[in-house]
């Protein structure tokens, strides 16, 4: 068959709410569409429909058909980029994946726009090619929101070298406040954190800032239903999926919006936030509370942010890791050095860069509020990971400012943090500051050390990830220093606050910790984003991600920041600013992503 040959069909056409375009081998003979398929009068083969949307939670994604008759090998695609400046997104597509979707996944168009999609392929030995057209709508991330091509606003800042000209960057961020949910929990008096909701604006953009993919949260959401609602957290790509929690229960769905698994948090665990890790076997790491806690007052409470669970690839709990018992619940040095103004996604502008007192932290209510003890905001864990190495996890305390190992014993293996405020046998665990040649760094018990820019620990850091190259007994762990209640108080200027991505090795046989390299300090408050954020690396281009995502929040014009830096280098290979949807609301995380269709 001549490509010479190839006619588009004239009319769209619509099944089941879906629009569809489809292009047909002409063969002389006329042509008509039946329930959305383009087919010839004579009965001849198609070249593919395009189903737009194909799944209904991926509106710039299609699926081009393959009749069952046709076997095709070697399949790439292009979508081609739009005007000098774009960027093409090129893949190859899996054997497994034409399979699974009975077609040709195509992912990365832009939207309101006439895209055009080149595809390759084999078929019989003879190599093959087509550009197919492919119109799509406007965004609309929120019922409230206008309908927009993307959702960056005002002056982007976008530079990429051409090692990173083919990063995709998916930023998980909050739209406006007024969808709320009616769900809450059985205890008034210690309501948890389960009225935290909001509908986010999930989306990813390409090196030229440009929105390539974004899911239709309201296609998911529900507002009465008891599973479908709750912040949208820890999204991040795993294989060829997207894994995220929100609420009270935790989702997977591929990058096309086919729709894997929502499952409920098991049994008395309740009010997702923040972070799963995905572990090598298949189990996740999920951040979670639990309802019905007697704490040591004697009071039933649900906790907040205080638990962590393992859950194998059924989603049966395996492992808990209870921290009221772990750590200490009543250890406030930290809580007493925080902005009030910004815990965590509760913005208060009109508290900002004030602190609490200790009978404030002792007598506030039980709740999602800064306090200490169980039944309180008092160890707000923001990530978790997962060492393999030793079977142990690590996490990010922010009421704490501490970053802690834990191994599966529940048994604390190291803490990094300034020293004052733990005590025990925890304070036996807290690392010793080293410099490059293995000496001492003496630090007050606040934190204060000689030289900052030689070490510093972290302060209401957000995200604390393994690093490169760690090993069994060095362990690199990578850090988003968030910066506020720097040496647990708050500064004279706030503008002095800063945020940073800093690296740190750990020597676990001696318990000490260097201070490696770090990025962000320099920008000073231009870069300080007071909540949300993250840190991590990629190997596959030995970079360093650094997202500060709240930067200008007080003044409520919100810019997420995304810096890549190659590994141990100073200056950065991708910058990109992505604007928030609703004044005063904070990005939360960006990740990158890869098109997941390859072999």
């Amino acid at each position: 068959m001549k490509l010479s040959n190839i006619a588009m069909l004239v009319a769209a056409v619509t099944c089941m709410g879906i629009t569809q375009y489809a292009e047909a081998a002409k063969v002389g003979s006329s042509l008509k569409s039946t329930r959305g398929m383009a087919v010839y009068s004579n009965g001849s083969e198609v070249i593919g429909v395009v189903h737009m949307n194909k799944y209904g939670l991926a509106p710039l994604t299609a699926i081009i058909d393959i009749p069952s008759q046709r076997t095709l090998t070697d399949v790439e695609v292009t979508v081609l980029a739009k005007g000098k400046n774009g960027i093409d997104i090129n893949y190859e597509v899996a054997k497994t994946e034409l399979l699974q979707h009975s077609g040709i996944p195509v992912f990365g168009l832009y939207p309101d726009y006439q895209n055009k999609v080149k595809v390759d392929w084999k078929e019989n030995g003879e190599s093959k090619s087509h550009v197919f057209n492919m119109r799509t709508g406007g965004v609309k991330f929120t019922p409230q929101a206008n309908a927009r091509t993307s959702y960056m606003q005002g002056e982007v800042v976008v530079k990429a070298t051409e090692k990173f000209k083919d990063r995709l960057y998916l930023v998980d961020g909050f739209g406006d406040g007024s969808q709320r949910s009616i769900v809450s929990h059985n205890n008034p008096g210690s309501p948890g954190a389960a009225l935290w909701d909001r509908s986010p604006t999930l989306s990813m953009y390409d090196t030229n800032g440009d929105l390539r993919w974004y899911m239709d949260y309201q296609a998911f959401r529900d507002a009465n239903h008891y599973r479908k609602t709750g912040y949208v957290m820890g999204l991040k790509q795993v294989g060829k999926d997207l894994v995220w929690g929100a609420g009270q229960a935790y989702h997977r769905m591929s990058l096309m919006g086919e729709h894997v698994f929502s499952r409920d948090l098991p049994g008395n665990y309740s009010d997702f936030s923040h972070d799963i890790h995905h572990r090598p076997n298949g189990n996740m790491i999920i951040r979670v509370a639990k309802k019905d806690y007697l704490n040591s007052m004697g009071d039933l409470v649900n906790t907040v942010r205080d638990h962590i669970i393992e859950v194998d690839q059924q989603g049966k709990v395996v492992h808990e890791w209870d921290l009221n018992t772990i750590l200490d619940p009543f250890r406030d040095i930290t809580l007493k050095g925080l902005d009030m103004g910004a815990v965590c996604l509760n913005v208060d502008a009109d508290h900002a860069n004030q602190v609490a007192t200790d009978e404030e932290l002792r007598n506030a209510p039980y709740g999602d509020v800064p306090g200490v003890g169980t039944g309180r905001n008092w160890v707000h864990v923001n990530s978790v990971s997962y060492d393999e190495n030793d079977d142990s996890l690590i996490i990010s305390s922010r009421h704490q400012s501490a970053n802690i190992k834990i191994g599966k014993d529940n048994e604390v293996k190291w803490i990094l943090s300034a020293r004052g405020g733990w005590k025990g046998e925890l304070a036996k665990k807290v690392l010793q500051p080293v410099d490059s040649r293995g000496r001492k760094i003496e630090c007050t018990e606040m934190g204060k050390c000689p030289d900052p820019s030689e070490f510093d620990f972290t302060w209401t850091q957000h995200t604390a990830y393994i690093g490169k190259d760690s090993g069994k007994r060095n362990f690199n762990l990578f850090v988003l220093d968030n910066g506020d209640g720097r040496f647990n108080e708050q500064p004279l200027m706030p503008e002095d606050k800063y945020t940073r991505g800093v690296e740190y090795k750990i020597d676990q046989k001696k318990m000490t910790v260097q201070q490696t390299w770090q990025y962000g300090k320099e920008r000073g408050y231009e870069f300080y984003s007071p909540v949300t954020s993250i840190s991590e690396y990629y190997p596959d281009k030995d970079s360093n991600l650094i997202a500060s995502m709240s930067t200008g929040l007080y003044a409520g014009k919100t810019i997420g920041k995304i810096v890549e830096i190659e590994h141990g280098e100073k200056e950065p290979s991708v910058e990109i600013w992505v604007h928030g949807m609703a004044p005063g609301a904070p990005g939360y995380r960006a990740t990158v992503v890869t098109p997941p269709f390859s072999k």
